[in-house]
């Protein structure tokens, strides 16, 4: 028959040391028992187990002296083989591929694992993951503080000690004294997957004792500071009296300060526009000073041209002066001359010169009239422009006079408004400090609820009554395979978080039975989760749970066999348990540990290894024994 189920088989523990060959106990599917002699390290299989899986270290046994190393041999699902190894002195967890004896970090998929379900590589997480466990957050309390789900948590469904088997406390302890929220948001989750993740945690008494505490520490600090800054001889009333007072003087000067503001832009306004006209009055200078210049500059050809046309005209008429004189060259007098040297051109021209010296003479006395309208224009504009400069001037005073005085009203507003921040400053750390003396006051006034209880969170984080009739219905079929006597009868009760059978609470039966049912407890729940397809190792180690099997006339810490103890020897429960357990070995791996002599005939069916403590009969003990071929 095959199985695609996810879990674990642990195919062997193994101790090596640097000296000693390899002590070796091999398991396999279905039942394996380990039985025989009291202290012959049949217990310490188990606690070794447990340590390579993460728990606490063993002390070990004188005859394990020379071995340094705890192993496992893991099948994980899809037959996947790993090897996990860890140090007699502790530390942490060391993980290869496939069953090896001896190896380090050279070995195939050698990976180191913290021993604590924290961040990072662990042992916890790895061996959940493979069988499907998701990361999960368990509820500790009513306040919905929150725990991770851990291998380690999980643990008390895989693996029960001697102790507890037998222990009348409620069968999900592990090893607390009562019930907490975190023992049954364990067996909650593992039947249904549902964690408490969605619930928001809430503070403890104690921590809001501790809040309301540090506020009223930290506000009355606030308080005292507050009082550093205030003049506790002045009344509030008084306060509030004089900054009215400042108030109604800051909106004065406020008032001044307008006025003269207005007066300030009124001089600047009345500068600029005198600005203008000065501008406009240099312009007009600098234009009349550029046409007196051009005005000279004709004049000055005007005479040149009159000095040249003057020679012309006494050219003409020295030219006609000496026409009539002997010739300077031969002495001819004139009648017999025979040239004509054009004396009536010349005096033509000399004409033409004489009237223009004459047009030139008129334009040049007009010129010198405009020249000297010009220069007069150009009196009268700087006459202006040094009348517009010293009003100017004065107006410039003025607007110093206005500026400075519009500062002294600046400067008598801003010590004004100085005076009302600092009052309502004032004011306002008084008003703080009454309000934090208030709330001071109502914080020490509070109470704080003793229990503290998230919001919407079932207030006993118990299973349902469907939960619990589920799981009922699993371990009642584990009981009816063991042949239990009155197993039909069977409820999980609440009140006593434990399984009542045939109306009687397992605390009440002998030891023999209590342990037992506590075997039936958990191997129903493996029942349960290959049924409902939960998540499950797929492995329970019991160490004692056939107590009542036990020789009645053999001294035990157990005293006599009781009546229920005794009807179950008659029930040949001890056969039927061995044989049902062997019946889900397609699917599950059970280590059976028994301190008493069993049967021979009832574990001859199946993988079992006797420790004798008798060098000549069978195996002595774990650390004495026949080689196995590895």
């Amino acid at each position: 028959m095959t199985n695609d189920r996810k879990r674990i088989r642990i195919d062997a523990l193994i101790f090596t040391g640097p000296e000693r060959k390899p002590t070796v106990l091999p398991f396999h599917d279905g039942v394996n028992i380990i039985w025989g002699a009291s202290n012959s390290g049949k217990s310490f299989v188990r606690k070794s187990i447990d340590y390579v899986l993460g728990g606490d270290k063993p002390t070990l046994p004188p005859e394990g002296k020379g071995y340094d190393n705890y192993l496992l041999w893991l099948t994980l699902p899809g037959a996947r083989k790993i090897s996990l190894r860890c140090s007699a002195l502790g530390g942490d967890i060391y993980k290869a591929e496939g069953h090896q004896l001896d190896f380090g970090a050279s070995a195939d998929g050698f990976e180191t694992l913290s021993r604590k379900h924290v961040n990072g590589p662990n042992v916890s997480r790895m061996l959940l993951g493979e069988v499907g466990f998701r990361d999960a957050q368990l509820l500790k309390n009513e306040r919905a503080q929150k725990g991770p789900f851990s291998l380690r948590l999980l643990m008390r469904y895989l693996l029960v000690d001697e102790t507890r088997m037998i222990d009348e406390r409620s069968i999900l302890l592990a090893h607390n004294t009562t019930i907490t929220s975190e023992d049954k948001g364990l067996i909650k989750f593992v039947l249904t997957g549902v964690d408490g993740a969605s619930i928001e945690p809430v503070r403890s008494a104690d921590e809001l004792k501790a809040a309301r505490d540090g506020k009223i520490e930290l506000l009355s600090q606030m308080a005292d500071d507050l009082r550093q800054l205030i003049d506790e001889t002045v009344d509030s009333e008084q306060i509030r009296s004089d900054l009215a007072l400042a108030e109604e003087e800051s909106e004065q000067a406020l008032t001044v300060l307008s006025g003269r503001q207005e007066e300030l832009d009124g001089l600047y306004a009345s500068l600029r526009e005198m600005d203008g006209e000065i501008q406009t009055l240099n312009s007009r200078i600098s234009e009349l000073r550029l046409l007196i210049v051009r005005f000279e500059e004709l004049g000055s050809i005007y005479g040149s041209d009159i000095e040249r046309l003057q020679g012309l005209e006494e050219g003409s008429f020295l030219l006609q002066r000496f026409a009539g004189v002997n010739c300077p060259l031969c002495g001819a007098e004139p009648e017999h001359q025979t040239h004509d040297h054009g004396l009536a051109h010349v005096e033509e021209q000399r004409r033409a010169v004489a009237a223009e010296i004459a047009k030139i003479s008129a334009e040049a006395f007009e010129l010198d009239g405009v020249i000297g309208a010009a220069q007069h224009e150009l009196t009268a504009t700087q006459n202006l422009l040094d009348g517009a400069l010293a009003l100017r001037a004065e107006k410039a005073e003025d607007r110093d006079d206005a500026r400075q005085r519009e500062l002294d009203a600046r400067r008598s507003i801003s010590a004004a408004n100085g005076r009302v921040r600092r009052l309502e400053g004032d004011l306002e750390n008084r008003n703080n400090l009454a309000a934090l003396e208030a709330r001071i006051g109502r914080l020490r006034s509070e109470s704080v609820r003793v229990r503290q209880r998230a919001d919407g969170i079932d207030v006993n984080l118990d299973l349902t009554q469907s939960e619990a009739h589920d799981l009922s219905k699993s371990i009642q079929s584990v009981l009816t395979a063991w042949n239990y006597p009155g197993g039909d009868a069977l409820h999980f009760a609440k009140d006593d978080q434990d399984i009542v059978v045939d109306g009687k609470r397992r605390r009440d039966n002998g030891a023999g039975v209590r342990a037992l049912l506590h075997a039936a407890f958990k191997v129903g729940v493996l029942v349960y989760c290959l049924e409902h397809h939960r998540p499950h190792p797929g492995f329970v180690i019991l160490d004692s749970p056939l107590v009542a099997f036990r020789p009645a006339e053999e001294e035990s810490p157990y005293g006599a066999l009781e009546d229920d103890e005794i009807a179950l020897r008659g029930a040949d429960v001890a056969r039927h348990f061995y044989k049902h357990l062997d019946s889900l070995k397609d699917r599950a791996q059970f280590i059976i540990i028994e301190n008493h002599k069993s049967d021979q005939e009832v574990v001859a069916p199946y993988a079992n290894y006797q420790f004798t403590r008798n060098s000549a009969l069978g195996r002595v003990g774990l650390f004495e024994q026949p080689q196995f071929d590895l």
